[in-house]
């Protein structure tokens, strides 16, 4: 598989985020964070998620973030059923990106997909969107013909029953506190995702609607216009752009996941050493288990609250309290 075709992808993903915010933005976070919590499996050919991290790696986003969204500030306390089972977190189905590129296997993929929105949001429609946008990408990596088709399989497929059975204990709110029937909700959501893939245009699914539309634009070799995915499946204008070191360097990482050259060993936290990075002063410089070797370069007081830059080999951090 070409070096670019995985690395494409991901890096015009930081690109479009920082045009369309005036630079990175919580989605840019999200995808940084899924990136570092990516874990090699050693029972498997494939690349998992360490969920301890990923829960550490939130609870520092707080203090850091650059933007946010009501699902990703409610799994940050006391979770809201309501905001869990009915937010939009317009994250998810980018923080498929690395999930995707990180695989060779479609079924620890998808495992990992799935349970990955699961984190911070149980909005049906969310779930099945990113699973089908995850699976697109996938065929597209793989260059498997008839994407449509199996597109359908994997929705036809989806059963309520096995979905239940599989994932309620990775829900963040009891089903009991779903507003209306998870059953009919999901079956219909079933139905709106075929209609789109049957070429119906839809209110429901805006993201797959896109996604679609630039694959088989690409299939008739009709030029692609404003579509909002658009860069993130075919990774056009790469060279216009000058992306940053680290982004490259992460795209990079990626690949390497992807071909498993990175040991497991040496990605594992045994202990997690958490200080309050509020607590040091100018100067000081420190260990923390997600941040590594950290140093206070300025402490202020302001408007915003207490603000700490800490520099560290993943770059400069702004934390606010």
């Amino acid at each position: 598989m070409d070096f670019e075709k995985i690395t494409n992808p991901l890096m015009t993903a930081f690109k479009e985020d920082q045009i369309r915010n005036h630079g990175p933005s919580h989605i840019t976070d999200l995808i940084i964070i899924t990136i570092k919590c990516l874990m090699p499996s050693e029972e498997e050919l494939g690349v998992n998620i360490d969920y301890r991290r990923y829960e550490e790696e939130i609870k520092l986003w707080e203090y850091y973030r650059r933007g946010e969204n009501n699902s990703l500030i409610n799994i940050l306390g006391d979770i809201d059923p309501h905001i869990y089972w009915n937010g939009r977190d317009d994250t998810a189905i980018l923080r498929m990106l690395p999930i995707v590129l990180a695989n060779k296997d479609y079924l620890i993929l998808r495992e990992e997909a799935i349970k990955n929105v699961l984190f911070s949001t149980g909005n049906i429609e969310t779930i099945m969107e990113a699973l089908l946008v995850a699976k697109l990408l996938y065929l597209i990596l793989v260059d498997t013909e008839d994407i449509c088709h199996h597109l359908k399989q994997e929705i036809i497929n989806l059963s309520q029953v096995d979905f239940m059975d599989r994932y309620q204990n990775r829900f963040r709110a009891p089903i009991g506190a779903y507003d209306g029937q998870f059953s009919i909700d999901f079956e219909r959501h079933k139905i709106h995702a075929l209609n789109i893939l049957n070429s119906s245009r839809s209110q429901w699914f805006e993201s797959l609607q896109d996604c679609m539309k630039v694959y088989l634009d690409n299939l008739s070799g009709d030029s692609i216009i404003g579509s909002s995915l658009e860069s993130y499946l075919t990774g056009q204008n790469i060279g216009e752009t000058k992306l940053a070191n680290y982004y490259a360097g992460l795209a990079i990482y990626i690949c390497n996941l992807r071909r498993g050259r990175i040991d497991p060993n040496a990605l594992k936290i045994d202990r997690y050493d958490l200080p309050d990075v509020f607590q040091f002063d100018e100067g000081d410089v420190f260990f923390h288990s997600l941040l590594n070797k950290s140093k206070v370069i300025k402490k202020e007081i302001t408007s915003e609250g207490l603000i700490i830059y800490l520099s560290t080999k993943l770059g400069i951090y702004k934390f606010i309290k």
